[in-house]
């Protein structure tokens, strides 16, 4: 009974071993996710630098826009007040 516990134990033992994480373990891991984090800090920068260059094309074109919708409209405006009038 004895021998059959022990060898139990033996088998339960090298099974937690092959499974278990030391400390240089867990610490590589923890630098590989510091690293991957920072790999996903850099790639959320440079998205925000890009869209807010294109936030500013857009912004320029919107505004681009209405300045020349304004002035055809006054265009307009006076040519119909010139034939009315």
């Amino acid at each position: 009974m004895e021998a059959e516990v022990a060898d139990r134990f033996k088998e339960l033992k090298q099974h937690v071993a092959d499974h278990y994480a030391s400390k240089l373990d867990i610490a590589i891991l923890r630098e590989e996710i510091a690293v991957q984090f920072g790999q996903v800090h850099v790639k959320f920068a440079e998205l925000e630098s890009k869209m807010e260059s294109k936030m500013t094309l857009l912004e320029s074109t919107i505004i681009k826009w209405f300045v020349a919708t304004s002035f055809t409209l006054v265009g307009i405006t006076f040519a119909i007040a010139r034939y009315v009038h």
